[in-house]
């Protein structure tokens, strides 16, 4: 009997010894590394990341300090604490109970001990801190951005100064007249890097681009897949509440959307998609959330309207042929006058069409203005609400894209307000003889 008991606790130990080497390495053969990202700069840690029952875990104190929170570490507990920005967070080694501030929240892998070193859950503590995560399983890795980060171009974004602005860019080429309450300073170098800043009480509150340059934590610029733009923004905007009216989008046939709208950070953020180049982003407009929503009373017969829309429109066709590396077209005045004709003609008389109601077609109008051409073209748009959207409407039209980027040296654009659709636009093309 004397001589049973050490044989017996012996085996006992090796069955212990044994189960938790298989535990041990069991659990280690579930590691899978992966990589971090924090606003797009990757995070190293000495240890490593893993994935835990599907579930990533970091060091507590790389993570932490990367986000600029104070850590603490209480031995006796074993509880890890951070703080920032009037935020405490708590989690104790174990427990599935983690704290921000004073509320409860359910972990589903509770902090650990690894090799010495203790891990958190990368999701729970970003998002207590105010950080958005997105998963990338495909490359297994986590990108965990700072929401506050706003959309800029070129580091010009919502609320830089104009003299940040002209620091960076110089003068402007003009300055338009909008519908809001700011004016458009349009910038481009013979329309490459094509770029229009709202400017209102001296600072920055609107940007359109249509070139790369965009940046933002959403990592979303121009080119992007619109299926991109689905996975990360989800579902576009119907409409803007403006004072006390719903203004509804123009519904899309699905699959078809010519943009997505979004209230991001401070403002609205439309997202333009190119149909006849796999639906990538063709170009991003962003207006501060109190200009896009505020009611304002335009007198839209003004002629510094109409002169904006005409101008940006013909900026809009040079900047598109730009990028398609073709030259740009020169400005007729004589087509501008026939092209206003016609847009007032519309709304007037309550059409929309390229041949008017006596039939004349603008082949007519060109050579009523005293202009010979050898080929000679002609689009028209109405009830956009401006220049911008009016050009991309245009641009995923095939017809209407062959004269964007069609083998033509003049351009003049007319614009007239009124008539049933509130807002016309002609553009009329052509090749000299």
């Amino acid at each position: 009997m004397i001589m049973l008991k050490p044989k017996k606790v012996l085996f006992s130990i090796i069955l212990i010894i044994l189960y938790v080497s298989i535990a041990n390495y069991s659990f280690a053969d579930n590691y899978k590394e992966i990589k971090i990202y924090v606003d797009d700069k990757p995070l190293s840690f000495d240890t490593g990341a893993y994935k835990i029952n599907n579930r990533v875990m970091v060091p507590f104190r790389g993570i932490l300090e990367a986000f600029g929170a104070q850590v603490g570490w209480d031995e006796n507990t074993k509880t890890v604490t951070a703080y920032k920005d009037g935020i405490v967070i708590k989690l104790s080694i174990g427990s599935t109970t983690a704290y921000k501030n004073t509320t409860a929240y359910k972990l589903d892998v509770p902090p650990q001990i690894i090799n010495s070193r203790t891990f958190i859950p990368v999701r729970f503590v970003s998002e207590a801190l105010g950080m958005d995560v997105k998963w990338d399983g495909k490359n297994q890795s986590v990108y965990i951005v700072d929401p506050s980060i706003p959309f800029s171009f070129k580091d010009i974004s919502i609320g830089t100064t104009l003299a940040s602005v002209e620091d960076k860019l110089g003068k402007p080429i003009r300055v338009d007249s909008s519908e809001y309450d700011f004016d458009w300073y349009i910038y481009h170098n013979r329309y490459m890097d094509y770029l229009q800043i709202g400017i209102k009480d001296r600072r920055v509150v609107a940007l359109y681009s249509n070139n790369l340059g965009w940046k933002n934590h959403y990592n979303i610029d121009v080119n992007a897949s619109k299926k991109n733009i689905r996975n990360i923004l989800k579902d576009s905007l119907v409409g803007i509440i403006k004072g006390n009216t719903i203004h509804l989008l123009p519904p899309f046939e699905a699959g078809k959307e010519e943009y997505y709208l979004y209230q991001l950070n401070n403002g609205y953020v439309t997202i333009f998609f190119d149909l006849h180049n796999n639906d990538r982003v063709s170009a991003i407009q962003l207006i501060a959330k109190e200009s896009e929503e505020t009611v304002k009373e335009f007198n839209y017969m003004s002629s510094s309207l109409k002169l904006a829309f005409e101008k940006q429109s013909f900026d809009l066709v040079n900047a598109s042929r730009a990028k398609m590396g073709l030259a740009p077209l020169e400005w007729c005045a004589s087509a501008s006058d026939a092209a206003y004709k016609h847009s007032l003609d519309m709304a007037v008389n309550s059409f929309f069409g390229h041949e008017n109601l006596y039939n004349k077609s603008v082949s007519d109008r060109l050579k009523a203005e005293g202009i010979n051409y050898r080929r000679a073209g002609e689009n028209i748009a109405a009830g956009h609400q401006n220049a911008i959207y009016a050009h991309e409407n245009l641009l995923n039209s095939e017809g209407h894209r062959k004269m964007i980027l069609g083998e033509f040296e003049k351009l003049g654009v007319g614009v007239h307000f009124g008539g049933p659709y509130n807002v016309y636009f002609t553009q009329n093309y052509y090749a000299k003889k």
